[in-house]
């Protein structure tokens, strides 16, 4: 069996989840998908931002098909990532990976100056695309960065080259120093317009990050197609010196691009009067910013330069995407298909097979069959003969098997049967209906049919696979009665068991079930109440003792469909003392989590009233259920809330519940600082992986005379992967400012309360 990279990338799954990223381009990092940081609103039509699902396809619309990506390229089998993605304007940009090529950007190689090969010799990050701008926030060296790209990494555990661990998504990211804390700042990029909110606190300004693709190890790369920054933009060429031939730009200079598809061809960023003081950058145009002053031009900043990093791709490429075989006479005839770009010359080859030319349509899906004297070769392949050099794709033989062919599947709804027919086009072939324990199977000349009783919830498709590597699946048509209407059914709750004259009684009834038309309440005993009959909950407060009784009546659609509840409950004297219930303690609960108290099982009480600790907030505090949020602090908590409640005549009982915090625990593996590419490096665990649990990293830097003082090095949220909450933060190149001369500690804190003081670095 032959095994390439690429048939290994396709065996895996493809989950699309959703999660936030915020580190520098460290690929540990980007095992989630789909994120935003920071608060970050988007101004953007047709655009969707984040979100609880990732999109495996472009954004709709596209504004007539003029943002975004369209295509992703075959898989390039020497290394799993695809070849090259097509934005919409058509343009295509392959992966760079040439380490002697001064225009392409990627990480360190293990071994400098030995060939590129994966996995053993390769990046931990490359790119397709990047489109970086940067200017002066003030006069005080504040900076404002824009980095966007569309980057090839790995989504193992320690960021590293691995098979099957192949990734792909495209970032926008944003930072801006020594802006006005809380302040609102509207960015303009040649991909959208973002408003941010900017940080307070530890983290100070802007810092924001999204990263839209398929972030897990093994995915179809599609993910990437719903990121913005696209399509790639392009030195302007009215503007001297030209492009480099080949590329979009030169990532070493700055300069003008077009190819925006809103023409915001800049970088530019506006805000409050004072953000920007001192920036040799202002925006010359006093309509931007928040105020029109002629005179104060501090609320903009703007640039036109960007470093741009693209080379385009020379090569079509070709990917196999399945191989089908049938019996005929002593060989075998073989189906293929591949995809490439339209108008390529694909070849079929292989040991004992004629080298055949494929046929293609204009959409790139090309097809050959061929006749093989014996079984299908091992080293079966199609190269894309316009390329120079050739690109070869290999079968492999998770993708090469016999044709296999479902002739039928259909379920009986009235007997709960599912009945499945196949046929191969190996008559050695033993066929098998996937995921089925207890199905019978019956064998008529070249068909397989198999059935499988008792089957309540029939699939929407079925897969019939062979022993010898096919496999087909089908919808599933599906016959016999209509199911019977559900009918509706009563029920009714009450807020309190216990209840004494003058207290507020609520019936409920919106725990009915069923497609309910009407309510109809009725008092069945006890003295009688006002209320709304009608409605699907009522209240009332009963004034005299006794015992109550209701009938709570629904209906739905068709003629009998209508349900009944009753409820009954005694009513006590109003001097009845109120006894209070403040709920089961709560034990370590996080900090920055909301919690909710419970007095609810609180008896005779008409009002209540909670007393929190110092320093703690109660939201409806005059509920039997107020909420608060958990105060941060680096210590365990024990916080003591005291409920009161109030009867209806005025006497009064109280209790008390406890919650105890439970601060995040952060440890250290490694600290470094690489003087050799300026870069600090810091990796560990963390307790909690919330999307708000954001971990600062502090450098002590030593001062004259002694003690230190902080220099932030940034900021990471930890993320999960296989089941360890961990961060691996990486700061290449480093500011002067932030660079030591000799081994010192780092402080590291998180936002839901963990702390590491005077963490010892290693100066390498």
């Amino acid at each position: 069996m032959i095994t390439h990279i690429k048939d290994l990338v396709r065996r895996a799954p493809n989950p699309a989840k959703s999660a936030v990223e915020t580190s520098e381009r460290a690929p540990r990092s980007r095992r989630t998908l789909v994120g935003v940081a920071g608060a970050l609103l988007v101004g953007l039509p047709a655009i969707l931002l984040g979100g609880s699902g990732a999109s495996a396809t472009p954004l709709p619309a596209h504004l007539n098909n003029t943002v975004g990506l369209k295509t992703v390229g075959p898989i390039d089998e020497s290394n799993g990532f695809p070849l090259w993605y097509k934005d919409t304007s058509g343009q295509r940009l392959e992966l760079c990976l040439d380490p002697n090529d001064p225009m392409c950007i990627m990480g360190d190689l293990p071994t400098p100056g030995e060939p590129v090969v994966f996995p053993t010799n390769f990046p931990d990050e490359a790119f397709w695309a990047m489109a970086d701008s940067a200017m002066a926030s003030n006069g005080n060296g504040g900076k404002a960065q824009l980095v966007t790209g569309l980057e090839a990494a790995f989504a193992s555990a320690d960021g590293l080259p691995a098979v099957g661990q192949q990734s792909s998504f495209g970032r926008i990211r944003i930072r801006v120093s020594g802006v006005i804390d809380g302040a609102t700042y509207t960015i303009t990029h040649p991909f959208g317009v973002d408003t941010v909110v900017a940080e307070t606190g530890a983290v100070k300004g802007i810092n924001v990050t999204e990263d839209i693709g398929d972030l897990v190890g093994g995915s179809n790369f599609e993910g990437a197609l719903g990121s913005r920054p696209a399509p790639f933009l392009k030195w302007d060429p009215a503007v001297a010196p030209a492009a480099p031939t080949g590329y979009v730009g030169d990532p070493t200079a700055e300069h003008p691009v077009v190819g925006s598809p809103y023409n915001t061809n800049i970088f530019r960023i506006e805000g409050p009067i004072g953000s920007f003081p001192g920036s040799p950058n202002q925006c010359t145009n006093p309509a931007f910013g928040e105020s029109n002053s002629t005179t104060d031009l501090s609320d903009c900043i703007e640039t036109n330069l960007f470093t741009l990093m693209g080379k385009y791709a020379t090569r079509a490429g070709v990917q196999v995407s399945k191989a089908v075989y049938a019996n005929e006479g002593t060989g075998h005839t073989i189906d293929i298909f591949a995809k490439s770009e339209p108008g390529q010359r694909l070849v079929i080859s292989g040991t004992g097979i004629a080298q055949t030319e494929m046929r293609g349509d204009t959409a790139g899906n090309y097809y050959g069959r061929v006749y093989a004297d014996g079984a299908p070769p091992a080293d079966l392949a199609v190269t894309n003969m316009n390329d120079k050099p050739r690109t070869v794709d290999h079968v492999d033989s998770s993708l090469s098997g016999d044709k296999v062919h479902i002739t039928g599947a259909v379920y009986d709804n009235d007997n709960s049967t599912l009945s499945v027919t196949a046929q191969s086009g190996d008559s050695s072939a033993v066929l098998a209906l996937t995921g089925y324990a207890n199905v019978v199977t019956s064998t008529s000349g070249t068909s397989t049919t198999f059935k499988v009783a008792g089957l309540a919830v029939p699939p929407a498709s079925v897969l019939v696979s062979s022993s010898k590597g096919g496999s087909d699946d089908d919808d599933v048509v599906i016959i016999g009665s209509d199911f019977t209407a559900v009918q509706v059914v009563a029920s009714i709750g009450i807020d309190s068991n216990s209840v004494a004259a003058g207290q507020a009684v609520t019936l409920d009834g919106t725990g009915s079930t069923g497609t309910i038309n009407s309510f109809a309440w009725t008092q069945t005993g006890g003295p009688a109440v006002t209320f709304v009959a009608n409605a699907q909950s009522i209240s009332f407060t009963p004034m005299v003792a006794g015992s109550y009784s209701f009938k709570l009546t629904v209906t739905g659609a068709g003629a009998g469909n209508t349900s009944t509840a009753n409820i009954s409950f005694n009513v006590v004297g109003s001097n009845t003392t109120p006894v209070a219930n403040a709920g089961a303690d709560q034990f370590n609960m996080a900090p920055t989590s909301t919690v909710t108290l419970d007095g609810s099982a609180s008896q005779f009480a008409a009002d209540f009233l909670w007393t929190p600790p110092a320093g703690v907030t109660l939201a409806k505090a005059d509920t039997a259920n107020p909420t608060f949020q958990v105060p941060v602090s680096n210590t365990p908590q024990t916080l003591t809330f005291t409920l009161k409640v109030t009867g209806p005549t005025g006497t009064t009982a109280t209790d008390q519940v406890v919650v105890t915090t439970d601060p995040d625990d952060l440890s250290v593996d490694s600290a470094s600082f690489k003087r050799g590419g300026n870069e600090w490096r810091v990796r560990g665990t963390a307790q909690y992986c919330s999307a708000n649990n954001l971990i600062t990293f502090t450098w002590n830097k030593p001062v004259a005379g002694g003690g230190t003082t902080p220099v932030v090095l940034g900021s990471q949220t930890p993320s999960l992967a296989v089941g360890v909450c961990s961060f691996d933060f990486r700061l290449k190149d480093a500011a002067a400012t932030a660079r030591p001369t000799a081994a010192g500690t780092i402080t590291l804190t998180s936002v839901m309360g963990g702390k590491v003081a005077s963490q010892t670095f290693q100066l390498l």
